[in-house]
């Protein structure tokens, strides 16, 4: 009898020890399936994260390498400023994808007839209750707090470096004011300046929240801050010789991948036409650190996790098939006694499982696309993203028939080095 329908006759006779295999086959590979499909969706996730957490550096002046004037409002370092044509030549070195310039001072705002606009929480001081948080921006969006989601643009569109005259204000002074996008406002420090407001914010968290805030004026909400081009703040700021107008005092520029910071910066400071010696260049890569330091440790949960449950699948399978094969040591003497090979009999065994590994792992496969979402949920993933594909069912189709035909020939052993005229005495 061909030794292909002795083992699909075994299979369906002793369908007991069959189901017993197949069930052990169908949960380990469910298990390690959603295992890999959770792998991968962390690994993507680390890849996106690379693009999205603001990864940068800043180059600032060094004021302890450079004198100090006296002039209007206070002394002032008269180091050197950091100028356009320095930004432009920086961001020319390779993974550089966007750069940021700020200055930030007090501007009151007005509407056009001269009435001021009062802040949020007035003191009742009409020298300080109009007065606003400014920031100077070539682009709204990669500022501190745009980035660490402490705001979050509601309306209207970002500031670029393109713009002139234009205006964020938040949510709430455009709500008590009752101001829309399209509407002017009049700026007035050292001059005045009227803006028009091109976009609003909301606040998400608040100045006590150490997570998600980067708190430069302590005095001022979060609702009282503004921002506005820098090249209209700087012709508001003309008259101070450590203003906008001469230049920046700091930099910042954002990377595409985090983990080329330091060879980026490296490359940098090669601009030999710019003198470092007035510079500092440092690196702001800890939300991403901190981030990915996570999501490794994620990631070496997850592959440990597979590891353990392919090593104890292994044991049980091969524990299992062990006992199968000694409580057939009769079945064996006789195929022997008909003049079946050793090498056919074992051949038979590894068809047995074969038929059950295959429904074992095709059920699988189907069954763990539908779950393995919610198995990804438990490391904290959205179930979106925890998708079982083909490759993975080829991995541990491959893997799981490499196991298995291991542990047919371990519990095989002990049967095989026996003499066909041992077994048939230990039958009688």
């Amino acid at each position: 009898m061909n030794l292909l329908i002795r083992a699909f006759l075994y299979v369906t006779r002793k369908w007991g020890k069959s189901l017993l295999l197949f069930s052990i086959i169908f949960v380990i590979s469910t298990l390690v399936l959603c295992g890999l499909a959770s792998l991968d969706a962390e690994e993507k996730t680390s890849v996106e994260l690379r693009g999205t957490t603001g990864a940068s550096f800043t180059v600032s002046r060094n004021l302890s390498t450079g004198g100090w004037g006296s002039g209007k409002g206070g002394s002032y370092s008269t180091q050197e400023f950091i100028t356009d044509e320095m930004v432009k030549k920086i961001a020319t070195v390779e993974g550089i994808e966007a750069y940021n310039a700020t200055y930030a001072t007090i501007f009151e705002f007005f509407d056009t007839d001269g009435h001021d606009y009062e802040h949020i929480n007035p003191i009742g001081q009409s020298m300080v209750d109009d007065q606003y948080y400014s920031i100077g921006t070539m682009h709204s969006e990669y500022s501190s707090m745009f980035l660490s989601h402490a705001f979050t643009l509601v309306e209207g569109r970002h500031i670029t470096n393109s713009d002139h005259n234009v205006l964020l204000i938040s949510k709430a002074i455009a709500d008590k004011h009752k101001l829309h996008l399209g509407d002017p406002i009049v700026a007035v420090n050292d001059l005045s300046e009227e803006f028009t407001i091109i976009g609003i914010f909301d606040v998400v968290s608040d100045k006590t929240d150490e997570k998600n805030s980067y708190n430069m004026a302590s005095y001022y909400d979060y609702e009282n801050y503004a921002f506005m081009d820098i090249k209209a703040m700087a012709n508001v700021l003309k008259n101070f010789p450590d203003g906008p107008s001469e230049g920046y005092s700091s930099a910042d520029f954002f990377v595409t991948d985090p983990t080329q910071l330091e060879t980026i910066i490296m490359e940098v400071h090669k601009k030999d036409s710019i003198n470092w010696n007035n510079f500092t260049v440092s690196a702001n890569n800890e939300v991403y650190e901190r981030t990915a330091h996570s999501m490794s440790d994620m990631s070496s949960l997850i592959r440990a996790l597979i590891i353990v449950i392919v090593g104890i699948s292994m044991g049980i399978v091969t524990l299992i098939l062990t006992m199968w094969v000694k409580s057939r040591i009769r079945e064996t003497g006789i195929l022997l006694a008909a003049g079946i090979s050793k090498r056919s009999i074992l051949l038979q065994q590894i068809s047995e499982v074969g038929f059950i590994a295959i429904f074992g792992f095709s059920l699988s496969y189907w069954f763990s696309k539908g779950v393995a979402g919610n198995v990804g949920s438990l490391f904290g993933m959205t179930t979106d993203r925890v998708i079982v594909t083909s490759r993975h069912f080829g991995f541990v189709s491959s893997l799981g028939a490499v196991i298995l035909i291991l542990s047919i020939l371990i519990s095989s052993i002990s049967t095989m080095r026996v003499k066909p005229k041992e077994i048939l005495s230990k039958m009688s």
